[in-house]
């Protein structure tokens, strides 16, 4: 059996070597507040010292990677998972005219940079097609939207607000904060223009990568014609 001089020994060489206290702990048998009092003081040179700031380094690097690893492996199964699902709604409704319809509208006007589902535009027959086909294809509920107008800030005496909310049958808690452009010539070239809305759907990260696959199932499925 070893003695407590010989394993104060055995660590003090350890950590000359650059190991971690975990490290010696595995070689030493002693407890954690002993070896840290066996080591607390212990001199060591400017080469032991960089040879134990690299291992150091070294373990965090290998634990970060470690990490973003593990996260996209997650990442990589949930994306699976949507996948799956998104194919069997596909193949549901790869017949119905109105599916095609709503996912080529996002294709081409809705946003793909952002981790939520929002589609914008000023037309209000495009807005009021999207949103039934969110209440048929997605089952999100008018009441569960929420809607933002975008217009130049030399309109705001118009209340264009009260023209989409009327329009569009929102509710005043569904209607977000105006943003203002700024800029104009000051002569409205189209007298019937309200701005722009943008319908959003909130934690719909999953929603618009489900979006995604659509777009690239559709095509599939028109390039196999």
């Amino acid at each position: 059996m070893k003695t407590l001089v010989q394993e104060k020994d055995r660590a003090i060489q350890l950590r000359r070597k650059g190991c971690s206290y975990n490290e010696i702990l595995k070689e030493v048998n002693v407890a954690k507040s002993s070896l840290s009092l066996w080591l607390k003081d212990l001199p060591l040179t400017e080469d032991e010292r960089k040879v134990l700031k690299h291992r150091k380094d070294s373990n965090i690097t290998r634990g970060r990677i470690n990490a973003a690893s593990e996260l996209r492996k997650r990442r990589l199964a949930r994306e699976q998972v949507f996948l799956e699902e998104a194919q069997k709604v596909f193949q549901q409704y790869k017949h119905d005219t109105f599916f095609h319809c709503g996912i080529s509208l996002y294709w081409a006007e809705g946003a793909k940079r952002v981790n939520q589902w929002s589609f914008i535009n000023s037309d209000d027959d495009m807005i009021q097609v999207m949103i039934l086909w969110l209440e048929r294809f997605i089952e999100i509920k008018h009441s569960d939207l929420h809607f933002r107008l975008f217009i130049h800030k030399l309109y705001a005496h118009e209340n264009c607000e009260e023209w989409w909310k009327n329009k569009l049958n929102i509710h005043k808690d569904q209607f977000k904060k105006t943003i203002y452009k700024p800029g104009g010539r000051g002569i409205k070239k189209r007298p019937l223009y309200k701005g722009c809305i943008r319908i959003e759907v909130r934690r719909s990260k999953e929603l618009l990568l489900k979006m995604k696959f659509w777009q690239k199932m559709l095509v599939d499925s028109y390039l196999k014609e």
